[in-house]
């Protein structure tokens, strides 16, 4: 019980953030998602398909709280977390002592998220603006990864 209530309300608490506080450190409106990030280290540590459940449910909180278009969180969540299992390990220290599996799967699951999110997401696509939706998923992706990185990198740096 506690593997699902502990998690379900850490998310309670990261959607808020991720909607009231995360904008106020956006560089030109690109914004880390904390959400997303816990979503793929969760994806990381218990594996695909509790991954995928996992996001597939925190997608749909996060439509309804973001009031945005209803399935484009889903969709975007649980794919992010369809690529990030595949780097489960069963030995979840493995992860931990290679940085580059960590870089690898948070930059090409958030590219994934970011890119499904705003072209889906988003209300109005235009045509001429395609390459920007790659460009803004890139560089959303970098800056959570480079966010994740410093969540990574922070307790270990206390030991």
């Amino acid at each position: 019980m506690k593997k699902i209530v502990i998690p379900v309300l850490i998310v309670f608490i990261l959607i808020p953030i991720q909607l009231i506080l995360i904008p106020f450190i956006s560089i030109y409106n690109i914004t880390p998602n904390v959400v997303l990030i816990y979503v793929l280290f969760y994806s990381l540590i218990r594996g695909q398909i509790s991954g995928i459940i996992f996001a597939f449910f925190i997608g749909f909180i996060y439509d309804i709280l973001s009031a945005g278009l209803i399935g484009s969180g889903m969709f975007s969540f649980t794919l992010s977390a369809f690529v990030a299992g595949y780097f489960h390990k069963e030995d979840f220290s493995e992860i931990l002592l290679n940085g580059k599996i960590i870089i690898f799967s948070f930059m090409s699951s958030s590219m994934l998220f970011f890119l499904f999110y705003s072209i889906f997401g988003t209300e109005s696509v235009r045509i001429e603006n395609q390459f920007s939706f790659v460009v803004f998923a890139f560089y959303s992706s970098i800056y959570t990864t480079l966010f994740a990185l410093s969540v990574y990198l922070f307790p270990r740096n206390k030991l």
